[in-house]
């Protein structure tokens, strides 16, 4: 593996920094150890695990009704593709919804990402992340995208987005190097 650090790609704070931080040392080592991501992801991040486990079984429910919704393998967790085109998409434990046309090589990886956010800050990921993080999407929605008017900042200046992605692209490379694959 070429890069072996998870570094910021914006600047942040100092609290930032250190959130960024330990979210990169705490995603190091849960990458290489399967057992220690679920068993965290199922205990200290059990919240978010949880309501992960009722909203795939809503969206289950929901499939036999709706063909459009999609469930697919990602890694170690999955994804499920619902709703209208280009909303974007949303982590919940050890699994993530997102929309049928927002895939690319960010997506998927950022959602990732977060789950190693929530392994490592369990119940204060609703608090620290989640919510601070679905607020912000819609204050830009409705005050920005809605207007067609580009933010002034990207989506990725805040800490824990970007963490999400250099932490997911980095967990994703890490399992190529030694997979070969990302499946």
């Amino acid at each position: 593996m070429q890069d072996k650090d998870i570094k910021p790609a914006y600047k942040h704070s100092k609290i930032g920094n250190f959130m960024f931080f330990i979210c990169a040392k705490a995603t190091k080592v849960l990458v290489k150890s399967r057992f220690l991501y679920y068993f965290l992801a199922c205990t200290w991040g059990i919240l978010l695990t949880v309501a992960g486990w009722f909203i795939t079984l809503a969206l289950a429910i929901a499939k036999i009704f709706n063909k459009n919704i999609k469930f697919e393998k990602y890694h170690w967790l999955y994804d499920i593709k619902a709703g209208p085109d280009y909303w974007g998409g949303f982590e919940m434990g050890l699994m993530f919804v997102r929309d049928h046309k927002s895939w690319g090589p960010g997506l998927n990886p950022h959602e990732f990402g977060h789950t190693f956010q929530n392994c490592l800050l369990g119940p204060f990921m609703l608090f620290l992340v989640s919510l601070p993080s679905a607020i912000r999407y819609w204050i830009r929605y409705f005050k920005y995208d809605r207007k067609g008017i580009k933010c002034p900042c990207a989506y990725d200046s805040i800490w824990f987005e970007d963490f999400a992605t250099q932490g997911g692209n980095y967990a994703i490379r890490y399992l190529e190097s030694k997979t070969g694959t990302i499946k």
